[in-house]
């Protein structure tokens, strides 16, 4: 006896709405011959014409993500290099502001003053 067919129904969004893309165009062009007919709601006659809204929105999101792919190949080849900055340069700033760390506040550094010894508190009063 002769297995059954698997048939898949792709879970990707882009894949899923080029299929839903092609079962709408079959549908329409059997017409009422189309074996989908027999569908309850929501029908292909009822959500066909969000399909091809729906697949543009899909082609938007794509062309956002290799825009968005490009720009953080754009920023990133630099962040390692900034990151060894802000550290070199939190450190002389620590070093020329021992007395008052929270002068780095003035360079736009997060200043987190630690709670004394043995007071187990984190907040100022």
């Amino acid at each position: 006896m002769a297995r059954k067919p698997r048939v898949v129904i792709p879970e990707n969004p882009g894949e899923l709405m080029k299929l839903t893309g092609l079962v709408y165009a079959q549908h329409q062009k059997l017409g009422t011959k189309s074996p989908l007919v027999i569908l309850d709601s929501p029908t292909w006659d009822e959500l066909g014409p969000e399909v091809q809204k729906t697949a543009a929105v899909q082609v938007r999101i794509e062309e956002l993500e290799r825009e968005l792919k490009n720009l953080y190949g754009q920023r990133d080849p630099n962040l390692e290099t900034f990151t060894d900055l802000a550290r070199r340069s939190r450190d002389i700033l620590l070093a020329k502001h021992a007395a008052n760390p929270a002068a780095l506040g003035d360079y736009g550094f997060d200043v987190i003053e630690a709670p004394a010894p043995g007071t187990g508190s984190t907040t100022n009063p």
